[in-house]
């Protein structure tokens, strides 16, 4: 829309560019002579020079009456006075203004040189800047201003009309990336964003499906392994005592990881039970509750930060990340502030950090950095991936990056309720 509106005033000012000149300027006597009585030098140049620079007397009896229409309204003689003129074409004054007799010459038309006597010479005088634009250049300029000022609030209301629905449907997708389980788009515009959207949708029911497929069956089978695991731990009782120590470590290690798994499960299937909330509130709850329990872990909220979320959910999530860096950093510290419309929480350590490309890796589920990030453990490889699943089915979302210094800082960013 904006493109049409430059092509077509360009063309405007091809047609302008192409427009025949106009008539030479006329210029009233009796205003030429007041801008000499007034010695404008604004309008006319004043040059004293020792000899006349062309013959009067050449000019014809035309020039001669315009001359003495001059010489009156400055109160000279009619000798005192000389005049040369020419138009755009070049043509002589005596061309101009053929005819002998006639009425006083009131105007000249084109340009003009004129000689005043002196006592010592003559005074030349000659427009100082012919103008910038002839009139009708100047009303096509000034015309071509007026369309271009009137066009581009038009163009750029239908511009924004036309590309609302692209923006939408790019939102729609980015939420899509983000979480499959995010509110389909709504998306009115021409037939063609119409369709994309219904194909759009559609594909997002089958992802979700797929994810709800996926899902289900991991929760299905994470479940039936605590009941053989049970019977193992039975089992381990009437081993010695050095057997049964290695094999409860094993036994422990694998009820975590079905655990999780079955965290990550119904955090991927079960609905959220939103409710206005807290976080900063939820987020020292989560860190007292590890702090009882032996973990180096403190929070602290800037302000009170109202979200809409599930408590569990959330609280889960903060615990994993504060559990995740004093695990890997030897101790954690969780801050909650603002950040426009939404709410920060930033879960810093003092480990090692982590190489930058696997920032992303490693929130997949299971996955796990080649080298553990502590000696004792590497964990079952879905704290973070539940954490970012909860995050995104608030809206949110979960990254990590290293701190300046030393150490690893993951961030959460959940929308403010409105």
């Amino acid at each position: 829309m904006l493109a049409t509106v430059a092509i077509a005033q360009l063309i405007n000012l091809a047609l302008l560019a192409l427009l025949p000149p106009d008539p030479p300027q006329t210029v009233p006597v009796a205003t030429l002579a007041e801008a000499i009585l007034e010695r404008n030098e604004r309008a006319l140049t004043f040059r004293p020079v020792p000899a006349a620079p062309f013959r009067p007397e050449t000019a014809g009896p035309a020039a001669a009456r315009a001359e003495i229409e001059l010489a009156n309204r400055l109160g000279r003689m009619p000798g005192d006075v000389a005049l040369d003129m020419t138009d755009a074409q070049g043509r002589k004054f005596v061309e101009l203004y053929p005819r002998a007799g006639g009425p006083p010459v009131t105007a000249l038309q084109g340009h003009f040189r004129l000689l005043l006597r002196e006592r010592d010479g003559w005074l030349l005088i000659e427009p100082r800047n012919q103008q910038l634009f002839a009139t009708r250049e100047r009303q096509f300029l000034l015309l071509f201003l007026l369309s271009a000022l009137a066009m581009l609030p038009i163009a750029w209301i239908f511009a924004r009309r036309l590309s609302e629905p692209f923006e939408r449907f790019a939102d729609a997708a980015e939420a899509l990336g983000r979480d499959p389980r995010a509110t389909p788009p709504n998306v009115d515009g021409p037939a063609e964003i119409e369709r994309a959207a219904q194909a759009f949708q559609q594909m997002q029911q089958r992802l979700k499906a797929y994810v709800t497929d996926r899902t289900q069956m991991l929760g299905a089978i994470a479940h039936d392994l605590r009941t053989p695991l049970t019977r193992l731990a039975f089992r381990m009782e009437s081993l010695p005592e050095a057997d049964r120590a290695r094999m409860s470590a094993d036994v422990a290690e694998m009820e975590a990881m079905v655990r999780s798994t079955l965290s990550l499960a119904r955090t991927d299937s079960e609905p959220l039970n939103r409710q206005r909330l807290e976080l900063g509130s939820l987020l020292e709850q989560a860190a007292d509750d590890l702090a009882l329990t032996g973990r180096k872990v403190s929070a602290e909220a800037d302000e009170p930060l109202i979200v809409e979320g599930d408590p569990v959910e959330l609280k889960r999530l903060l615990t994993n990340l504060l559990e995740n860096g004093e695990i890997y950093g030897k101790k954690a510290h969780a801050r909650a502030w603002r950040d426009g419309g939404s709410a920060v929480i930033d879960v810093d350590d003092e480990g090692p950090g982590i190489p930058v490309s696997e920032a992303e890796r490693v929130f997949e589920p299971f996955y796990r950095l080649e080298r553990s990030r502590s000696r004792e453990t590497g964990g079952t490889g879905l704290g973070l991936s539940v954490a970012r699943s909860i995050a995104r089915a608030h809206g949110g979302d979960v990254v990590l990056s290293n701190r300046d210094k030393r150490g690893l800082r993951a961030r959460v960013t959940i929308p403010l309720a409105r």
